[in-house]
């Protein structure tokens, strides 16, 4: 049965006061971290493909082209927006943008400016029935491991634009603008950067999603109940906790019984959501050096109405980790996911896979 629905999705890693009281290290600490500045090139971001033929001589490239990189796309202007099919925000983006599109193809910026919007952990054969139902004719391409949003430094959340003016032969950031925008907002920049204008910003002052405060639900001890929790699961029987730090800074908890160190660990990871509109994710996940998954506990996971998981969601979910490999974990919607919480289930899988390395710096069992 699908299981499909609107949730949070990412910025990376978030409260950094809090975080610092945790038992255990989540990871770096990302809030709106754009890696660009105005006036510098931007990453030459790569994509499969885009979602139908048509979408290729929209941005100057060979109908059917496939796999593309940014530097590719041809033009004076680009206007890079970011989006989830899942966010609410978005679904409103995207009708200006459509707007906006509209205008540029009818009058005398066509060819000079180019639109391309990217699906931010959507993967693209879910994307043609949003397409279709809101009319849209813009260029759309997936990023659905978010890995091209990582190499932006993780902005912030969806909506989010970025207007790049092409200079020397690279494409450079002009402005970057978070939330929704009116299609005369769209123009009003667009007009600026073909003018060869790049807005000077300091870094704290760039437009990128600002972080939002999130009380933590548990305190030390929570935590480190829940992690015994977790691995007593994970192995079959009671276990102790030692608490270990790996050679890049990660903290994890080790499961011990019958006084031997036993192969499961457990790490705490946090991300934010890629919809502006929800709550950040916080769980646990226990695993072994082979990198094989031993079990899920949620700490603060969300569905549609920033909603709490409840038994049967989070049972369903630990389901589906258990006995999968981290590395090249790939999620699919259409039996991962939580009903109504597709990003949240998106997210965690995406923070999974990415931990695959730690296993390289575990202890030999």
């Amino acid at each position: 049965m699908t299981r499909t629905g609107c949730r949070a999705s990412f910025a990376f890693r978030i409260g950094v006061l809090a975080l610092l009281m945790l038992p255990l290290s989540a990871g770096p600490v990302r809030a709106g971290h754009l890696a660009v500045l105005p006036g510098e090139p931007v990453p030459d971001l790569e994509f499969e493909g885009l979602l139908v033929p048509e979408d290729y001589p929209r941005l100057g490239l060979p109908e059917g082209a496939g796999g593309f990189r940014l530097s590719q796309v041809a033009g004076e202007v680009l206007v890079l927006e970011f989006f989830n099919k899942a966010c609410a925000p978005c679904q409103r983006q995207v009708r200006f943008l459509e707007a906006f599109h509209r205008t540029v193809e009818a009058g005398g910026l066509r060819g000079r400016v180019r639109i391309l919007a990217v699906a931010v952990g959507n993967e693209a054969r879910y994307l043609g029935t949003y397409r279709e139902s809101r009319g849209l004719t813009f260029a759309i391409a997936a990023d659905p491991q978010f890995d091209q949003w990582q190499r932006l430094g993780d902005p912030g959340r969806t909506p989010f634009t970025m207007v790049l003016s092409r200079q020397e032969g690279e494409w450079v950031l002009s402005s970057s603008h978070f939330g929704v925008q009116l299609e005369t907002e769209f123009l009003a920049h667009t007009r600026a950067a073909l003018q060869g204008g790049v807005r000077p910003r300091h870094p704290r002052e760039l437009e990128v999603a600002p972080a939002k405060a999130f009380e933590m639900p548990l305190d030390a001890a929570g935590f480190r109940e829940a992690a015994q929790r977790l691995l007593a699961r994970a192995v079959g029987r009671p276990v102790t906790l030692d608490l270990m730090t790996l050679q890049d800074g990660t903290r994890l908890y080790r499961a011990a019984a019958g006084g031997r160190r036993l192969d499961a660990y457990a790490r705490l990871a946090s991300r934010e959501p890629v919809c502006e509109v929800c709550h950040a994710v916080h769980f646990l996940f226990a695993f072994d050096s082979r990198g094989r998954l031993l079990g899920f506990e949620p700490v603060h996971v969300t569905k549609y109405g920033n909603e709490e998981w409840d038994e049967d969601d989070n049972r369903f979910f630990e389901g589906r980790l258990k006995g999968r490999t981290m590395a090249g974990m790939r999620f699919d919607p259409d039996v991962d996911a939580v009903t109504m919480a597709t990003m949240t289930s998106a997210l965690i899988f995406d923070e999974v896979r990415r931990s695959a390395d730690l296993v390289r710096l575990l202890p030999r069992p």
